[in-house]
């Protein structure tokens, strides 16, 4: 059975230009284990993809989603995976990490991700889309 994982790209302009949210988190993923990912989750059975990606981001965050638009369909770095990358606009930058699944998160520029630990599917979104 396929599953499917909603992904929410969200962004911030500083001073130091264009930054993504990206987190880690305290489930074991075998070799991926500890490398950052845009914020997201599971699909559960009989959810949409939209209302799965607002609890995701609630639950994980305490963020929510405002708009969000689907820019991208792609096969995960899992077997039996599918991730859809969403664009997000959220009621605010300031979030909470959910202590029990999340184990680091922060807003990141290009550089700072470039030497960071990050899951596959995620270097190719940003390099397709955002870089």
């Amino acid at each position: 059975m396929i599953k499917k994982v909603v992904c929410a790209i969200i962004a911030k302009k500083d001073g130091d230009g264009e930054k993504y949210l990206l987190v880690s988190s305290k489930s074991n993923f075998g070799k991926y284990s500890g490398f950052y990912y845009p914020p997201g989750g599971h699909v559960e059975k009989g959810e949409s993809l939209l209302n799965a990606l607002s609890r995701e981001i609630k639950e994980e965050l305490g963020l929510k989603i405002d708009s969000a638009k689907l820019i991208s369909k792609t096969k995960g770095d899992v077997l039996n995976q599918i991730t859809y990358w969403y664009l997000c606009q959220t009621d605010s930058y300031n979030f909470r990490l959910d202590e029990h699944e999340i184990k680091d998160g922060g807003y990141y520029t290009k550089e700072e991700m470039q030497k960071m630990k990050i899951w596959p599917a995620t270097i190719k979104i940003f390099k397709k889309y955002f870089f």
